[in-house]
């Protein structure tokens, strides 16, 4: 290895990805992590030099870019390009341009991160899918605590560090008269010739697509003053269609399909550079862009359809404590945790092979919540059984000593209740059913409370408790009111 690449035997790249463990032979050999397990790979000199002089002169450049500029310019076999991520990152670890964590020990894990479980659900509904609704009322913080996300992928050091509204931030406020996608991503205008307007979204979502180490955060505000079928019907539809792809990474649909036509190079050629704009052709969802939508239930104008509420992620923000939030701090309160947030799973298949024996207890779970929902509109199908496997096995990744009975408490409260709404003739039923199996399955596992601390408490039978009661006065009840 020439003296200009410093890379030595137990250096980690700074996502926790890479370790370089031999740094003397013809290969090196690189610790990986795709989907949840370690492998080790070789990756020649002669790769990794290209990949270099690549990065001094375009150090932005995308991994796929990399690879079509890199491949067939040189004697090396096109197709030991990949891996291009890993290499394109390895390349920028050589040359500085990532930080690098000089030690001998074996690489980071999630267990060295220091989470609190008031923030882990937040944590793990991201991490499973990256679409998430905070719901409550006026006041609560919902939009706060999404850009604290943002900061908390910022180190000290770093040059967003601190910032209140950091890049990988963007808070877009809902209005009441978007009836379709145009106000958001954007639309055909063909005053003065074709060119494609842009909106805020495509926007963000070219930053995270040229940043793709950082998580980014897109903030709804107030996402229900608009039908959202309405004004995000492109986003609602790719986001089904993720899957993880070989090389580890989570790739999904165009959310615009690529055409040779004069407003879809304008679209390009605002939202990239030149160089950029070959890798640049599929806009595609990248997997740190996170979308989260506030919700004010005391505010409802209109209601999330089953659509909507079968590909997010649902947490009720109503708890408030009037002495937090005083402190003047520059970090933020979640602390560092960048490389948490960004999952590593599109579907069940990809977790239930490495955790067969958590995943079976899931399973029976669901099977018991199905035979509760026979027959009514709310039984629940795949997308949901995917969810359920990924939530437990992420939040075992970022809490080890996580228990069962917390991941089926949250995602009963986040993807079954949500979607329950009706009279009591609808309603009443299921409700008690699901009440007797949250108790069995669920409140009689809770573990008595440590010395000094409050017994835990189930946020799915409370739920369930609300929503029955509302059926004994207007008889009609709903997660969202």
């Amino acid at each position: 290895m020439s003296a200009e690449i410093q890379l030595r035997k137990g250096d980690v790249s700074e996502n926790g990805q890479i370790t370089i463990v031999d740094e003397d032979r013809l290969c090196y050999v690189v610790l990986s992590e795709n989907r949840g397990a370690s492998g080790l790979r070789t990756i020649s000199k002669a790769i990794l030099g290209e990949f270099v002089e690549f990065v001094k002169s375009k150090p932005d450049a995308a991994p796929r870019e990399a690879r079509e500029a890199l491949s067939g310019q040189s004697k090396i076999d096109r197709y030991e390009y990949g891996y291009e991520s890993t290499i394109l990152q390895m390349a920028k670890m050589a040359l500085g341009k990532v930080n690098v964590i000089h030690t001998d020990k074996a690489k980071p894990s999630h267990q060295d991160l220091h989470l609190d479980n008031n923030h882990l659900p937040y944590l793990t509904a991201l991490r499973t899918k990256p679409f998430m609704l905070l719901a409550g009322i006026s006041g609560t913080g919902k939009s706060r605590i999404v850009r604290e996300l943002a900061k908390a992928c910022w180190k000290e050091g770093d040059p967003e560090f601190g910032k209140n509204h950091p890049k990988n931030f963007c808070m877009v406020q809902v209005k009441p008269n978007w009836h379709d996608s145009s106000e958001l991503i954007g639309y055909v205008s063909r005053l003065n010739g074709e060119k494609f307007v842009v909106g805020p979204f495509l926007r963000f979502l070219a930053a995270a697509i040229k940043d793709p180490d950082t998580p980014y955060f897109l903030c709804l505000d107030e996402m229900n003053l608009a039908p959202v079928e309405q004004y995000f019907a492109e986003y609602l539809s790719v986001i089904e269609s993720r899957k993880l792809n070989e090389e580890g990474i989570i790739e999904t649909d165009p959310i615009i399909h690529y055409v040779d036509e004069p407003w879809y190079h304008s679209l390009i050629a605002q939202l990239f550079d030149e160089e950029d704009r070959r890798a640049s052709r599929r806009l595609t969802i990248p997997q740190n862009l996170f979308v989260v939508g506030t919700v004010n239930m005391d505010e409802t104008t209109f209601s999330f359809s089953r659509k909507v509420l079968d590909r997010a992620m649902t947490i009720e923000m109503n708890e408030v404590d009037l002495r937090g939030g005083l402190e003047k701090d520059t970090k933020s309160e979640i602390g560092y945790n960048a490389g948490s947030i960004i999952g590593d799973a599109a579907e069940g298949k990809d977790v239930y092979e490495d955790n067969k024996e958590l995943c079976n207890e899931v399973l029976v779970y669901l099977e018991q919540v199905n035979a509760i929902l026979k027959d009514t509109p709310f039984k629940i199908a795949y997308r949901t059984r995917n969810e359920f496997l990924m939530y437990a096995v992420n939040r075992q990744v970022l809490a080890p000593n996580s228990q069962l009975w917390q991941s089926l408490d949250e995602m009963t409260s986040m993807k079954i209740l949500s979607r329950i709404e009706g009279d009591k003739d609808r309603t009443e039923k299921p409700l008690e059913g699901l009440k007797d199996l949250v108790r069995k399955q669920i409140e009689d596992r809770i573990p008595p409370a440590e010395e000094g601390k409050s017994q835990p408490k189930s946020i799915s039978a409370a739920k369930i408790e609300e929503m029955l009661n509302k059926l004994n006065g207007p008889g009609f009840t709903s997660y969202w009111t």
